[in-house]
């Protein structure tokens, strides 16, 4: 047989593996958060002066958990880009204040509750140039994120003289997110997968809810809520 009937033959019974650029990366994520939800605000009342509602506290540590799931985009000598979805689930927060009454009477505490659920188009970048044995990571995202406001309660401060209003209910909304990290990457940490730790921003937009009464002229909101995590994640 001919050398070129050969080199056909071989070819034959042989496949070209597949680029390793349509491998899926997944990548598992856990750590905590600082939230910051809650803003000071004035509700307006058809024919009265209206309520101020003050902030007292709004920004106790929270666990959150995330999954990436990652192609690569760009493979160099010092560095690789990916590019994927990743999505992160915020423990529900709480906001809590006092409600000044017609600008005068602090007769009653509110306190609700904040979910958060965004979906980011990500992009990873691996900074290999300083050792073979770890990286340097980048991470930034934008996407929808899925609030969820709920369980608005207020309280009598003045011994059940003064009753709640009861003025409003939670509801869902889509605002914009986006979210910035940086951290560091050590290979082969379980086995042959590797451990990545850093600090990450997130941006969570502004929750809302609903007014029970035609008699509020707006409603409620959290303002623009934000978020600084501490994250850990196994790529497997």
């Amino acid at each position: 047989m001919s050398t070129f009937h050969t080199a056909i033959a071989g070819n034959m019974g042989s496949s070209v593996p597949p680029s390793s650029s349509y491998h899926p990366k997944v990548i598992i994520q856990a750590g905590g958060f600082w939230p910051s939800f809650g803003r000071a605000q004035d509700i307006n009342i058809v024919d009265l002066v209206g309520d101020h509602f003050s902030v007292s506290d709004h920004s106790r540590f929270k666990g959150l958990a995330g999954l990436g799931i990652y192609f690569n985009a760009l493979e160099r000598e010092r560095f690789n880009v990916s590019v994927g979805v990743n999505t992160v689930y915020f423990s529900r927060t709480s906001v809590s204040g006092i409600v000044t009454q017609e600008q005068l009477f602090t007769n009653l505490a509110y306190r609700y509750s904040v979910s958060n659920w965004p979906v980011y188009l990500a992009a990873k970048t691996d900074i290999t140039s300083f050792s073979d044995n770890y990286a340097l990571t980048l991470d930034a995202g934008v996407g929808p994120n899925f609030n969820k406001t709920s369980r608005f309660n207020e309280t009598s401060l003045d011994g059940g003289i003064t009753l709640p209003d009861y003025a409003f209910s939670g509801r869902t909304s889509t605002v914009l997110s986006a979210m910035a990290g940086v951290g560091i990457k050590w290979n082969n940490v379980f086995g042959h997968l590797p451990l990545e730790c850093g600090y990450r921003y997130f941006y969570l937009g502004q929750g809302r809810f609903n007014r029970l009464t035609d008699q509020l002229l707006n409603t409620l909101n959290t303002g623009h809520g934000h978020a600084n995590a501490i994250v850990c994640a196994v790529t497997l």
